[in-house]
């Protein structure tokens, strides 16, 4: 993404958070599938990833921060991410105002405002996608190993090939694709893995562990998937 698109996008991104707040249509509870895998014991990994309350968590493109709740609520030391400052502002408020304790910060996926080494735990939802090349995609991955502590683990979700956003994008080649006909973001270019064994590919690329995952579902007339992964 070149730098006006970035610029675009940061501001795409903040017209959209500031509407859902003045609505007050905005998420307030956490992932369901993060809340499955993270905190489901032996049921869903080969090698469970059980959040303790010494631990210190990362949401990357938190949002308004609602993953960031059952880590907050139960002691974690929370931080997130967000591009724009007015979308920091509005998560820190939101967290504030709900009693959690949080830091915001303003940060992206390749450029972590922290120092190497500092989190057990980082969790990335629906925004790797956003880095619209393999180069970029695999550097974010590169930056979220750099943060984690020796033996942290991070979960992502992305957007899978069932998923409506993915079936009416332009297709641009070697995993990229441009949004069309969805939301404010047409115009936008994704790198989509398109399938588990390449979100397993490329998450090896940099970690050593990789447990994949798929969730597949119909809300009425909105088909959505979405890849799930743990690295380590």
């Amino acid at each position: 993404m070149n730098q006006n698109n970035l610029v675009n996008a940061k501001d795409s991104w903040n017209l959209e958070i500031q509407r859902e707040k003045k609505e007050k249509k905005y998420p307030k509870w956490p992932n369901e599938a993060m809340l499955k895998v993270l905190f489901g014991g032996n049921d869903y990994l080969e090698k469970p990833c059980l959040p303790k309350p010494s631990w210190r968590v990362l949401d990357v493109g938190c949002g308004f921060a609602n993953n960031l709740v059952p880590f907050a609520d139960m002691g974690c030391d929370c931080h997130g991410v967000d591009l724009h400052p007015d979308m920091v502002k509005t998560a820190q408020e939101v967290m504030d105002d709900r009693g959690f304790k949080s830091n915001i910060k303003v940060g992206s996926n390749r450029s972590l405002p922290y120092e190497a080494e500092s989190f057990d735990l980082l969790i990335s939802i629906n925004t790797l996608h956003y880095e619209g090349t393999e180069e970029n995609f695999i550097s974010a991955l590169t930056e979220f190993k750099r943060v984690l502590k020796p033996g942290g683990s991070l979960y992502i979700s992305t957007v899978g090939s069932e998923h409506e956003i993915y079936r009416r994008a332009e297709i641009l080649g070697n995993h990229r694709y441009k949004i069309k006909n969805f939301d404010f973001r047409d115009g936008e270019e994704f790198f989509f893995c398109d399938s588990e064994k390449y979100l397993k590919y490329y998450c090896s690329k940099v970690f050593e562990n990789v447990e994949t995952g798929k969730i597949t579902e119909k809300l009425m007339n909105l088909p959505l998937e979405f890849l799930i992964a743990i690295c380590r």
